[in-house]
Order: structure tokens, then C-alpha cells, then sequence
């Protein structure tokens, strides 16, 4: 998938884009809820609100990432590469976060509200 393609407010729930090169893609306002992303390089895209609860990020590079205001509630991120991930009002709650990743998170500004306590599934 081209890097330039714009996918901003595309409904991409339950899409299997494990693996996939969308570093720099505009995903703003998109809805990937239930999406495969597991290993994907996101680096430097822009997911500013979008949708991306219960997707599966596990292993997915997010470096330099905007996912500022986007909802990640039940995400999976174990294993993410967060480093300079804008995560300021993003919705977190019940996210499967190791213990580096949710570090990452909360120094970003990323929200816990409503979580079931530190480290939930780290370590699953």
C-alpha cells in the first residue's frame, strides 16, 4: 500500500493489515476497531482521533507516530514500539500494554481512565 495514499476517515474495521508498510499514511479519523496490525510499520503516521479499540497492534512500530485523541481502548500493544508516539487524550482503557509500553503511554499523555490497574496483561 502506497505511503501516500490517504486513508483519513476510511472504515477499516476487521481489515487484516498485519505486517503492512503504512508508515507516514494519513489514518485521521479512521475506524480500524477489531483490525489486525500486528508487526505493521505505522511510523510517523497520523491516527489522530481514530478508532483502533480492540485492534491488535502487538509488535507494530508507532515511532514518531500522532495518535493523539484516538481511541485504543482494548488495544493490544504489547510489544509496540511507542518511542516518540503522540498519545496526548488518547483513550486507553482496558489496553494490553507491557510494562515499557505503558511507561511510554502515560509519559505521552495517553488516558487510563476506567482501567482495571497498573499493568493490566502485561505480561500475557
Amino acid at each position: 500500500m502506497p505511503n501516500s495514499q490517504d486513508l483519513a476517515k476510511k472504515d477499516l474495521s476487521h481489515v487484516n493489515l498485519a505486517t503492512a508498510n503504512l508508515a507516514g499514511a494519513d489514518l485521521h479519523a479512521a475506524t480500524l476497531r477489531d483490525a489486525t496490525l500486528k508487526e505493521a510499520n505505522l511510523e510517523g503516521a497520523d491516527l489522530t482521533d481514530a478508532d483502533l479499540s480492540h485492534a491488535n497492534l502487538g509488535g507494530a512500530c508507532l515511532r514518531n507516530a500522532s495518535a493523539a485523541h484516538a481511541n485504543l481502548a482494548d488495544a493490544d500493544l504489547r510489544d509496540a514500539d511507542l518511542e516518540g508516539t503522540v498519545l496526548r487524550g488518547a483513550r486507553m482503557a482496558g489496553a494490553k500494554l507491557g510494562e515499557v509500553q505503558r511507561a511510554a503511554a502515560a509519559a505521552a499523555g495517553a488516558e487510563f481512565a476506567d482501567a482495571d490497574g497498573d499493568g493490566e496483561a502485561a505480561g500475557d
